[in-house]
């Protein structure tokens, strides 16, 4: 109990929780905000040490936000029939290609330094106009990792670039994993970008073989791949900490041919399918995925 606030302090302590948790405003209020709050609306003075012991009492954290895309309803839709007909059909995925580019900045992280000059020189970080980045395509199938494959310095993945990646390392792969006359026995997941999509290039797709289904739009909580591109970036950061566009090319390389193993590929593509149950249960609405936010 607040010596400041004696019988008051549950009262207070509830009131205080009530305008942090207030669902209906938009952003977050500073402690110095609610000190005023409580001031103008309820006739409570506090000083910040009493806020601070009684957002302690009613066990409020001050939580990241977790980003969620932002959908319409008719991509909602679109994504509830896509879970709705994997899971009435009871698809295992074993037989899937799963496949996404990503990108690996080298970028500043805020340091903290103890100290008690302000002015220290040792807070001061040089922060570059454009970070070194690295663009990589890959693949990952119930069975393990696939291939990985890194572009050129501002090369994109448009249509051309796109088709040259899949005849070159996707192709042979899946010759070598199911065998050539076997191609349309698997099925090729890609997202909905403009150079995956486009009627040549789809075209092309189906020429090779290769049946690639309609994605839902804003559904990467539905592709394991992301999952991996989380654990590689970590892994290479941890363990590489690159300064050079080699040093990441070399650690993702090393990652993916020696780390990322066949049992954290399933793991990942088990959690997309559990994750399809929830988008279902909430008729295709956003989801919060746990397991990117912690794992």
């Amino acid at each position: 109990r607040s010596q400041q606030l004696g019988d008051r302090t549950e009262e207070v302590a509830e009131i205080v929780k009530g305008i942090y948790e207030d669902v209906d405003k938009i952003g977050e209020y500073s402690e110095a905000q609610v000190i005023d709050i409580l001031k103008d609306e309820y006739g409570i003075n506090i000083k910040r040490g009493v806020l601070r012991k009684l957002k302690e009492l009613k066990s409020l954290k001050c939580l990241k936000e977790i980003s969620v895309p932002e959908m319409c309803a008719e991509q909602m839709v679109k994504r509830f029939l896509f879970v709705h007909d994997k899971i009435s059909k009871g698809e295992d995925f074993k037989n899937w290609i799963w496949s996404d580019e990503s990108v690996f900045s080298l970028r500043s992280y805020r340091r903290f330094i103890t100290t008690s000059n302000k002015f220290d020189k040792r807070r001061l970080t040089g922060v570059k106009k454009f970070p070194t980045r690295v663009m990589f395509w890959a693949c990952i199938t119930w069975d393990g990792p696939g291939p990985i494959v890194f572009l050129e310095q501002g090369e994109t993945v448009d249509g051309p670039t796109f088709l040259g990646i899949i005849d070159d390392f996707l192709l042979p792969f899946v010759d070598a994993w199911i065998g050539r006359t076997g191609r349309n026995c698997a099925v090729f997941q890609q997202d909905g970008a403009p150079g995956h999509t486009s009627r040549a290039t789809l075209q092309q797709l189906s020429d090779w073989n290769l049946e690639v289904p309609l994605w839902p739009p804003s559904s990467p909580d539905c592709n394991p791949i992301e999952y991996c591109w989380k654990d590689l970036k970590c892994w290479v950061r941890k363990n590489i900490n690159p300064k050079t566009a080699q040093e990441i090319m070399d650690g993702a390389l090393f990652y993916w041919t020696n780390v990322l193993t066949k049992e954290r590929c399933r793991a990942h593509i088990k959690h997309s399918r559990r994750n399809m149950e929830i988008i279902h249960k909430v008729n295709g609405a956003p989801i919060v995925d746990k397991w990117r936010e912690n794992n």
